[in-house]
């Protein structure tokens, strides 16, 4: 990693300005409900509390493209909501806050997916989902397609998010990407579980070690387990570089010639569940090789944003310039990094 130095990262924070990125994915808004629990409740052992309030936020594919934007990004976005009160809310915050909204479509028949996080004394206590996780009709989808042919030529990067709602479905992966390869365009992936091997020929994927595992069938027990999964994905999705985050054993870049390993960044410190961090992560990743970078210098970026975006309220984004200053607390980090050749 000799070429890895703070100068060339922050060159690389200074092209985010601009960037234009194309989000397909599943909207999805997040649903804050603050409860302060007095007792224990006398017809069942569970907090009995007073009601305190409660905060709207963009999630999935929305909390992606409002991250970008905040970064400096100019996004479009392509998804559905239902025709509901939850829909109209989350296309005005999108508008509100910079994102080009006009790709969402409004499907009657379904609603707009909800997540309602239950917090007693501040502490997360329960998820209630409400939504239909079946595929969009084919129609919509051919609808994204075609706007995807339209957009793809004029962005810097496309984004892939896939939380299993049913927007991101093996038809719409393999128009927006052979759209893309046809104007020599990055696509980055954020896989989860049912689609994952279905995103062959993008140019990146981001994801997790539990999503990679489930997608392989492999176990990981050493780094040489770890070698030969990454090596798999690489040849059953053809794509350029992946990047898996492995909770507190940090993350690794797998590229076709060699595997990078980034050690926790501050220490054994699990980040990588806080709300809002796997978006903010994948855009950095997204905007660092749209800007240039080389994935191994992208992954770090995206490393560097993950405690910098856990440290912030949940309805807080991420800046360029709150990167720029956690560049600056990096002591020894770079230094830690490690390469080596995928065959040995």
């Amino acid at each position: 990693m000799e070429n890895l130095s703070v100068e060339r990262l922050s060159t690389t924070l200074s092209k985010f300005q601009g960037r234009r990125v194309l989000v397909a994915g599943d909207l999805i808004v997040s649903r804050f409900v603050e409860v302060s629990a007095r007792k224990l409740a006398r017809e069942a052992p569970v907090p009995a509390g007073d009601y305190v309030g409660e905060t709207l936020l963009a999630g999935g594919a929305a909390n992606l493209s409002r991250e970008l934007t905040s970064l400096g990004a100019s996004v479009s976005v392509l998804g559905v909501v239902g025709d509901d009160a939850q829909g109209s809310w989350l296309r005005d915050d999108l508008i509100r806050n910079g994102v080009n909204a006009s790709g969402i479509a409004t499907d009657k028949n379904r609603p707009t997916s909800l997540r309602t996080w239950i917090m007693v004394n501040r502490l997360h206590y329960l998820r209630i989902d409400q939504e239909t996780r079946k595929d969009i009709p084919a129609v919509t989808t051919s609808a994204f397609i075609d706007a995807a042919k339209l957009e793809v030529p004029r962005a810097d990067a496309v984004i892939l998010s896939d939380y299993d709602r049913g927007v991101i479905s093996p038809p719409l992966i393999d128009g927006i990407v052979s759209a893309a390869q046809k104007s020599g365009k990055i696509v980055v992936a954020q896989p989860k579980m049912r689609h994952y091997l279905d995103f062959s020929g993008v140019t990146y994927v981001k994801s997790n070690i539990e999503e990679a595992t489930h997608a392989t069938g492999m176990s990981i027990v050493n780094e040489t387990s770890l070698r030969n999964m990454g090596v798999n994905l690489m040849q059953r999705l053809d794509c350029k570089g992946i990047l898996i985050t492995r909770g507190e054993q940090g993350m690794t870049v797998f590229e076709r010639d060699e595997i990078t390993n980034f050690p926790p960044i501050f220490g054994r410190r699990n980040f990588f569940s806080k709300i809002g961090v796997r978006d903010t992560m994948t855009g950095v990743f997204a905007l660092s090789v749209a800007a240039g970078a080389s994935a191994a210098e992208a992954a770090c970026l995206a490393n560097i944003a993950g405690p910098a975006r856990s440290d912030k309220a949940r309805n807080v984004t991420l800046n360029v310039a709150d990167l720029q200053n956690a560049l600056g607390d990096l002591g020894d980090f770079l230094q830690r990094i490690s390469q080596a050749p995928v065959r040995r």
